[in-house]
Order: structure tokens, then C-alpha cells, then sequence
């Protein structure tokens, strides 16, 4: 999805391709509904408060993907990934005040140590510093309480429904800062057609992947995998725009991806309620 919207920053408006991404990111929801027979659930009646919930999801996931996709614009691929996986930091300080979590000395010395390697990465007051590279942090920001949020559904609805309905609020927000702040670019050809058809589907099976994944499994056993994306956007970035940013991204990497294990080690070991 990534590779797609640094493509396509070229010739089009981040607000254009923020819009186009979530357009199109109904269709892997509806295929993952179809496929499983439960079509009929989406005229499954929402509370108040649940609709309000994905209101605020997809407001927030819009905001998200302007910081992100901005920043794909601006800065090495593989930096604008790796300071994203700042969110289960977020995820963490946020499951406090939230979630009424309780967060133990183990859990909040990752988070100080994972984002020390995001400081480490962005390196502020250096030459090399950019304002840009506040911007992956911001959209980890906004993913990580998108996901956070989402805890509150009871467990009985189902993802996809619940994905579906977040997902009409993102088009509705992407569409109005689109109108507000963007500009219309005609689609020139078919291969950019392509793209956006494709960002919204990597999207939006991304997203679908991983919501079903930590429902099926222990999120302990799973979010380790999140960070083979960080060599992933390393092979991309150098595969695609011939960038290897090793010096920028070493050594805060290390302290991103140590403290992101810590706060799965906690969690796989502390029970439930208990503050670890």
C-alpha cells in the first residue's frame, strides 16, 4: 500500500488518494463478508455509542492517513514504516485511560524505551532532522487509538460489520477534506486506475487480516510478526525507490522493535487485570 501511495503522490493529492483508498477499501470487506455468508449481518441495528464509536474511528483513520501518506511523500520509505511502529506504544499509554487497563513498570519502560528509539530515529536538532518525520508518529498515533477503541465492541459483533461501518465515516470525513482542502485530478491512465484500486484493496485486506488474525489467536502470539513489516520496508524502499536509510534507521530500530517485544512478554505473562 505504501509503494502504491509514493507512486501516486506524484500526480495526485494526498487528500485524493486518502479518499480513493478508503472508496475502495469496501471491497475486501465485503468479499471477507460474502465469502463467509454473513452479508445479511450488516443490517445488524448499532447503539448509539456504537455508531459513535466508529464515527471516531473512521475520523481518526482519515487523519491518520494524511499524516501517513504525507509522509511517504517526503521521506525514505523505509523511516516513514519503521517510526509507525511506534503504535503499540500508543496502544499501551492508551489502554489507561480508555480501557481502565492497568500498566505496570515492565510495560510503561518499554514504552519509554521505544520511544526513545523513535527519538533516536527522528534525531531533533540534528541537519538531518525533518518536521516530516513528526508525521508517522502522528499517524501511529491515530491508528493505535482506532485500535484501541475498537476493544470497547463486545465480542459478539463481527469484525467485518464493525470494519464496514468505521469505514463509511472515514469516506465521509476523507471526502469533506478533500472538497475542503484538495484538488480534483482526472485519473490519466489505466495503470494509475490500478493503483488506486489496488491501494484500497492492500489496504483494506491489510487491516482485515490482522483484526481477524488477533481474534483468532493470542495477540501475544501474533504481534511479533508485525515487525517483520520493518525488513519488509527496507527491501521495498530499496526495491522500488533505491533507498537504504541504514544509518538513520540504526540503532533506534533495535530500541523500537525491544521494547514492542517486552510489552508482548509482559502481556503474555500477566494475568488478567493484573498490572505488569
Amino acid at each position: 500500500m505504501g509503494v502504491a501511495v509514493r507512486i501516486l503522490t506524484a500526480d495526485y493529492s494526498i487528500f485524493q488518494i486518502s479518499f480513493t483508498r478508503n472508496f475502495f477499501g469496501f471491497l475486501p470487506i465485503l468479499l471477507l463478508l460474502a465469502y463467509s455468508k454473513q452479508l445479511a449481518a450488516l443490517k445488524t441495528p448499532f447503539s448509539r455509542n456504537e455508531w459513535m464509536i466508529c464515527a471516531i474511528r473512521g475520523g481518526v483513520v482519515s487523519l491518520a492517513q494524511l499524516f501517513l501518506f504525507t509522509a511517504y511523500s517526503k521521506l525514505e520509505f523505509a523511516t516513514v514504516s519503521t517510526l509507525a511502529f511506534s503504535g503499540p506504544f500508543f496502544v499501551t499509554a492508551l489502554s489507561v485511560p480508555l480501557l481502565e487497563a492497568k500498566v505496570g513498570f515492565w510495560r510503561w519502560s518499554a514504552v519509554i524505551l521505544g520511544f526513545s528509539g523513535v527519538v533516536m530515529i527522528m534525531q531533533p536538532g540534528a541537519s538531518i532532522f525533518s518536521l516530516f518525520s513528526i508525521l508517522p508518529v502522528l499517524a501511529a498515533l491515530c491508528y493505535a487509538t482506532s485500535s484501541t477503541i475498537v476493544k470497547i465492541f463486545s465480542a459478539d459483533r463481527l469484525s467485518g460489520v464493525i470494519q464496514f461501518r468505521s469505514q463509511i465515516f472515514a469516506v465521509l470525513f476523507s471526502l469533506l477534506l478533500w472538497l475542503g482542502f484538495g484538488e480534483f485530478v482526472p485519473i490519466a491512465t489505466a495503470g494509475d486506475l490500478g493503483l488506486f484500486i489496488g491501494l484500497g484493496l492492500l489496504g483494506g485486506a491489510g487491516v482485515l487480516g490482522l483484526v481477524v488474525a488477533y481474534r483468532m489467536s493470542q495477540p501475544s502470539l501474533l504481534a511479533p510478526f508485525e515487525y517483520f513489516g520493518i525488513p519488509f520496508s527496507l527491501f521495498l524502499g530499496w526495491w522500488f525507490f533505491a533507498e537504504a536509510p541504514l544509518d538513520r534507521l540504526f540503532p533506534g530500530v533495535l530500541a523500537i522493535v525491544t521494547g514492542g517485544l517486552v510489552i508482548i512478554w509482559r502481556q503474555a505473562r500477566a494475568k488478567p487485570g493484573a498490572g505488569s
